[in-house]
């Protein structure tokens, strides 16, 4: 019985399969893959061959045999790398970069994405951050721009304008070197551009003029010249930014700021008793004869002697003094004439010039170009002539058409253009006006 026991239990044990277990790594490491050197025969003759294993490809392990041992070596290193970087697909290629080099890269793509190309990136960063051979402040830079403005012929008032905008733009930048400006600094210093109230968003008009100001100064600063060690920079972050269009300007134009007769009358005659008359004839010529009064009427006073006749009744304004560099002639009105004469021991622009007329165009409250407006539009309204206007005052007959025809009627013109002084009341007097207005305003 025991002996049948034992045998039920031997004959179990051998028709059960014994199971079988295989013991393999948890995970694959980059040391796992090795060169085995393996005797292969083909039936004609045997042959060596290099066998690179230790690596899993959906669950089966893998190899591959390589007659060549160098072929071999680079397979194996390319699965190294492969292992390394958590399954990331490489290549094998010969490159002159570094590893450093060549793992940058990888970064950079890996970065950028499907966005942008290496190259894209590379050229705006060339275009907008690559350091010229000199390099320099805004703040040297600019110093170096106002100098070949000035040096150049340009107006004192348009450089004074011109660094007042740069040094705005110097303080929003950080004082950066130039080559650093982008044109997204320059379109976000733009965008920050308020009105005077500190709060609105500052006129177009405003944008434009700064716009212009800081292209023109940045174009200089990407031109070549071997005497200031330019360029500064490569390109223009101004270029394309926004311009807006003199429509779109027009848009938001004010209404232009003229005196009338009576107003006229009454300041000419403030002045009369206000510091002995010093400021009388500068004003006269500035709204009697458009003379600009910032650049050419400073500049007029210079030459007063020489530039204005009496006898002739004509005042010349040469190239030198006009702000739009072109020679032109103003005839002296009956007006003008009478002012000019009565203040004609007094010089049109006194000592401490600045300071006064600062104080009388906060006293009579003046709009820029007041004056001038003044003198162009009664000239239009009273002797209805574009075309002589624009001769007198300097502009455009577009712009005189455009701007002053039609502002005002010519009873006005009259009146304006008849205000004189009365020395012993110390006033300004409208004289007589006649019915059929003289010729005497015509241009020469």
């Amino acid at each position: 019985m025991l002996a049948k026991v034992i045998f039920m239990h031997l004959n179990a044990g051998m028709s059960r399969a014994i199971k079988r277990t295989r013991s393999v790594a948890n995970k694959i490491s980059s040391s796992s893959i090795t060169i085995r050197e393996e005797m292969k025969s083909n039936g004609t003759r045997e042959y060596l061959t290099h066998c690179v294993q230790g690596w899993r490809e959906d669950g089966k392990w893998k190899r591959k045999r390589f007659t060549n041992r160098k072929d071999a070596e680079r397979f194996a290193a390319a699965k190294r790398i492969e292992i390394e970087n958590k399954g990331a697909s490489q290549r094998l290629i010969l490159t002159p970069l570094t590893d450093e080099q060549a793992k940058q890269s990888a970064d950079a793509f890996e970065k950028l994405g499907d966005t942008y190309s290496l190259a894209e990136a590379v050229d705006f960063f060339l275009k907008n951050h690559r350091p010229p051979s000199f390099v320099l402040n805004l703040s040297d830079a600019i110093k170096v721009y106002l100098d070949d403005c000035s040096s150049s012929g340009t107006r004192a008032r348009t450089i004074r304008q011109k660094e007042s905008v740069l040094l705005k733009f110097v303080r929003f930048a950080e004082d950066a070197h130039v080559h650093q400006i982008t044109s997204a600094k320059a379109a976000a210093f733009l965008k920050s551009l308020r009105a005077k109230d500190g709060t609105s968003t500052a006129s177009r008009k405003t944008w434009n003029n700064y716009r212009n100001d800081l292209h023109h100064f940045f174009k200089w600063a990407s031109e070549a010249d071997l005497t200031t060690n330019r360029p500064f920079i490569f390109n223009n972050p101004f270029e394309e930014t926004k311009i807006f269009t003199a429509k779109q300007v027009a848009e938001q134009r004010k209404t232009i700021a003229i005196t009338p007769p009576l107003k006229l009358a009454r300041r000419l005659s403030a002045l009369m008793r206000w510091q002995d008359g010093k400021m009388v004839k500068a004003f006269a010529l500035a709204y009697f004869a458009g003379i600009r009064p910032d650049g050419e009427l400073t500049k007029l006073a210079a030459r007063e002697n020489e530039l204005i006749n009496l006898k002739t009744r004509t005042i010349h304004i040469p190239a030198a003094v006009s702000k739009t560099k072109e020679d032109r002639q103003v005839r002296i009105c009956d007006s003008l004439a009478a002012w000019l004469t009565a203040y004609k021991d007094n010089p049109i622009l006194p000592k401490n010039s600045d300071r006064l007329t600062k104080r009388v165009r906060a006293a009579f409250r003046l709009q820029h170009d007041e004056t001038r407006h003044s003198f162009i539009s009664y000239h239009v309204a009273l002797f209805r002539s574009v075309g002589d206007a624009a001769l007198q005052a300097g502009n455009s007959e577009s712009i005189v058409k455009k701007h002053y025809l039609n502002l005002r009627p010519a009873e006005e013109g009259a009146a304006f253009f008849s205000i004189i002084p009365d020395l012993q009341k110390r006033k300004a007097t409208l004289a007589e006006v006649e019915s059929h207005p003289a010729s005497h305003l015509k241009a020469i």
